[in-house]
């Protein structure tokens, strides 16, 4: 049945692309909006948005947060119509779309001959990002995790190569470590939940479990270590900033290292969402991972009194009382 399902789904997103991709551009993007707040409608993750938008970016009215949770919604339709309009776009077209900001420091990364990390986020059209940044003699290699559904998975990565984008699996570290090896550019969105896989730095205010593999990466490979998000401006107009994340400080040990650069991430992205809130992923359950999820038994019954408090910095526990650093067996 699972397998039945993943067809019907591939059949019904190859027959809608092969629509989009004969409609007019602004016809399609239209059409994506409208889907994307029919999703919103239908009730897709709507109970996560709302949460979100309150807890975190502090919108109390109902009404406002329904405002901007359609906003979101259509941006992300829209995402993905361009997704599959990708094999009739003219890269002459993405190269006049996109103005960006930063791109000496790109240049400056690539004389250095080490390759580039970029961590990105589901803001804005992340996935024109990387046909943008080939445009400008960048090419990219995307580091990429597996959807469930492998037909639909196949055919979007089959879309991203119509403009050249290269991608390696986000379990394939050796292959991403040679195109780094080779000066190229690996991009990797790093702002979804991190589970088991992420260290904590805070976002919005809570420690939230980050993906470590990007900033490994570069301290392994020696490479530039970038962050970049692209805001949608209009139908044809984006604006792409790359920024450079500080050089960790000397004598900060890994997981201080780890802890310092993911703030950096983050800290970034939390700028760039709450300057226009409605061009990233309120839909996803981006504060799920805590740090008290890795204690067990008595340790986990003493960070809920709170008697442990975590220090993101350090990547461990203080005692409350004493504020002495706590090693704890079941901290991972």
């Amino acid at each position: 049945m699972k397998r039945l399902r993943y067809r019907l789904e591939y059949a019904l997103t190859l027959i809608g692309a092969w629509v989009l991709q004969r409609l007019p551009l602004t016809w399609a993007q239209a059409a994506g909006r409208a889907l994307g707040r029919a999703a919103y409608v239908l009730g897709f993750a709507r109970a996560t948005t709302h949460s979100n938008l309150r807890r975190f970016l502090g919108v109390q009215s109902r009404a406002a947060r329904r405002a901007l949770a359609l906003q979101t919604y259509a941006n992300f339709g829209q995402t993905m119509v361009e997704v599959a309009r990708l094999p009739v776009t003219d890269p002459a077209d993405l190269e006049k779309w996109f103005h960006f900001e930063g791109l000496e420091i790109l240049h400056k990364a690539r004389e250095e001959g080490r390759g580039i990390v970029c961590l990105s986020a589901h803001y804005g059209n992340w996935e024109w990002m990387g046909a943008a940044f080939i445009r400008h003699g960048f090419p990219v290699t995307f580091l990429i995790g597996t959807q469930s559904n492998p037909y639909t998975d196949r055919l979007f990565n089959d879309y991203r190569a119509t403009v050249g984008i290269q991608f390696v699996r986000i379990k394939s570290i050796k292959d991403a470590l040679r195109v780094l090896k080779q000066n190229g550019l690996v991009a990797l969105l790093c702002d979804q939940d991190g589970d088991k896989w992420g260290s904590f730095a805070p976002f919005f205010g809570q420690d939230v479990s980050t993906h470590t593999i990007g900033t490994l990466l570069a301290r392994k490979a020696g490479s530039a270590l970038l962050f970049g998000v692209t805001e949608r401006r209009g139908p044809g107009d984006f604006h792409l900033q790359v920024q450079r994340l500080p050089d960790v400080p000397e004598g900060y040990s890994d997981p201080q290292a780890t802890a310092f650069l993911l703030n950096e991430y983050n800290h970034r992205l939390e700028a760039a969402i709450r300057a226009n809130p409605s061009q990233w992923l309120w839909m996803h359950d981006r504060w799920r991972s805590l740090p008290v999820h890795r204690l067990a038994g008595e340790e986990r019954a003493r960070a809920e009194r709170g008697e442990l408090v975590f220090d993101w910095k350090e990547a461990a526990w203080r005692d409350a009382a004493t504020g002495e650093l706590t090693a704890l067996e079941t901290w991972k």
